[in-house]
């Protein structure tokens, strides 16, 4: 398992939650715009959908994600599906979720996305414990789903270079 230089594992943080901010600012957004037009369960589902679903985007990259250079792949080194985008983002999809409930819900949501984001900062293998359950890894690189790799251990070799894995 490699470890990344402290200065280096910081900026790949950094990214991360910034990435993970412009995702919320984003579903904040959408929420906002469907109150606006008069379509409060809309808006709330369809913030509630693109944080689920957002990394499982062409190349596995959120809007956060393409802003920041970063892409989650899945456990066969391809981009991340939807599928895997959604396991690996419920307990942020429920935090969202609870920060819905009024009065203490904010309270509850910070609670759960800040495990989360504990969670990803204290572990050496960078992985929060949503990309556990699924088997995924945000990866800092080129590879955004245009490129065809046809070798499997190209891409062993290239994450063995550049990204930390747990065993």
């Amino acid at each position: 398992m490699e470890i990344r230089e402290s200065s280096d594992r910081f900026s790949y943080l950094f990214d991360r939650f910034l990435a993970k901010f412009v995702d919320y600012l984003l579903a904040l957004s959408l929420e906002h715009a469907g109150f606006l037009l008069g379509s409060s369960w809309l808006a709330w589902l369809a913030a509630t959908a693109y944080i689920l679903v957002a990394d499982g985007l062409p190349g596995g990259k959120s809007l956060g994600k393409r802003l920041t250079g970063l892409w989650v792949s899945g456990r066969s080194g391809r981009p991340c599906s939807f599928y895997e985008s959604t396991v690996r983002n419920i307990p942020l999809g429920l935090a969202y979720i609870l920060s819905q409930i009024p009065w203490i819900g904010w309270f509850l949501g910070l609670l759960v996305a800040s495990v989360e984001g504990l969670i990803l900062a204290g572990m050496p293998s960078d992985r929060r414990f949503g990309d556990d359950l699924v088997g995924t890894m945000v990866r800092k690189g080129a590879f955004g789903g245009t490129e065809r790799r046809q070798d499997p251990s190209a891409e062993v070799a290239r994450s063995e270079t550049t990204e930390s894995s747990t065993p």
